[in-house]
């Protein structure tokens, strides 16, 4: 059922094949304590979920699915995995690819438009290797600053971003999540076309 994703590892390490063989038993709200803080596993998960669909409508009728289906989901499953750190939009006319610190850098720019914010940069993240640098293609952006991160995980349409930040004293902290978060999926999807599946939001910080 791997279909070539055999030995492939999403960006935080996990390998993809175990996580659409979660997607394809039905498991994806099972997440363990590492998916459910991972937005590279979030976005894996939720464009995983959303190629296998049709093999799941024709599994919830009890037909046999035909092997032109089941080919065809791996076929796009397999897409995304060789686009690893890319979110990709298909058209008639070709393919466009969109690196996750793009939508990063997106995501950053929307949360410090947003009023009571005070600092939503990037900052360096460990990869897929374990190392460390200013600026990788996992979707992590350093903060120079130190303190504030954004992070976004992409997989085919589907992209999870989790937004760390710095709010002005006072500002009800709730609803600027929200605001946060209508903001940046607003944004990323007028400006990418990707869909933010998950939108996370963490303040971690106040300033006077």
């Amino acid at each position: 059922m791997t279909g070539g994703t055999r030995g492939e590892r999403l960006t935080c390490g996990r390998r993809v094949e175990d996580v659409l063989a979660q997607v394809a038993a039905g498991r994806r709200g099972e997440r363990d304590a590492h998916q459910r803080r991972c937005p590279h596993c979030h976005a894996a998960l939720a464009e995983y979920e959303r190629l296998w669909a049709p093999l799941t409508e024709l599994a919830a009728e009890k037909p046999s699915a035909p092997d032109s289906i089941v080919e065809n989901a791996l076929r796009r499953i397999r897409g995304a995995v060789e686009h690893l750190d890319y979110g990709v939009l298909e058209s008639a006319r070709g393919r466009t690819r969109i690196a996750a610190r793009v939508v990063v850098v997106i995501a950053r720019e929307s949360a410090q438009a947003v009023p009571g914010v005070r600092v939503a940069l990037g900052k360096r993240i460990a990869g897929r290797t374990g190392d460390r640098s200013d600026v990788r293609a996992d979707g992590a952006a350093e903060n120079p600053a130190g303190g504030a991160e954004v992070v976004a995980g992409v997989a085919g349409r589907s992209t999870a971003i989790e937004i760390t930040l710095a709010a002005d004293y006072g500002v009800d902290l709730h609803r600027l999540g929200e605001r946060v978060r209508e903001a940046v999926t607003a944004e990323v999807r007028a400006l990418t076309g990707l869909e933010p599946v998950q939108v996370t939001v963490i303040i971690d910080d106040i300033f006077e």
